[in-house]
C-alpha cells in the first residue's frame, strides 16, 4: 500500500501567507524560464571572463550585454530562493499548526 502526503486542513492565516508567496515564487520561475530561453542561457550556469559576460546552457554558451546577464543572474536568484521561502513557510505553519497534514 502506498502512503501519501495530504494536507487535510489550513488555517485562513497560513491561506493569506502561502499561497500568494507560493504564486510569486511560480510566477518568478516562469519569467527566469522564459528569459533564459530568450537568451539562449541563464548567468546561474555562465560566467564573466576578460569583461564579456556569458550565459550558458547544455554547454552553448552566449555573449549578453551585462546588464542582461546581471537580470539574468537575479531573476535566478530570486527564483529559488522564493522556492526555499515557500518551503519554510510551510514548515512554520506546520509547527505552528495552522496545516495539518497525515
Amino acid at each position: 500500500m502506498k502512503s501519501r502526503i495530504t494536507f487535510k486542513s489550513y488555517s485562513k492565516r497560513a491561506k493569506w501567507v502561502v499561497y500568494p508567496t507560493f504564486i510569486m515564487a511560480m510566477l518568478l520561475f516562469l519569467t527566469f524560464m522564459i528569459d533564459s530561453s530568450y537568451l539562449g542561457g541563464d548567468a546561474l550556469n555562465g560566467y564573466v571572463g576578460a569583461g564579456h559576460y556569458f550565459v550558458c546552457e547544455h554547454g552553448h554558451c552566449v555573449e549578453v550585454p551585462k546588464v542582461a546577464w546581471h537580470y539574468s543572474y537575479w531573476l535566478g536568484y530570486a527564483s529559488y530562493v522564493s522556492f526555499i521561502v515557500v518551503f519554510a513557510e510551510l514548515a512554520l505553519f506546520i509547527n505552528l499548526g495552522d496545516i495539518e497534514w497525515q
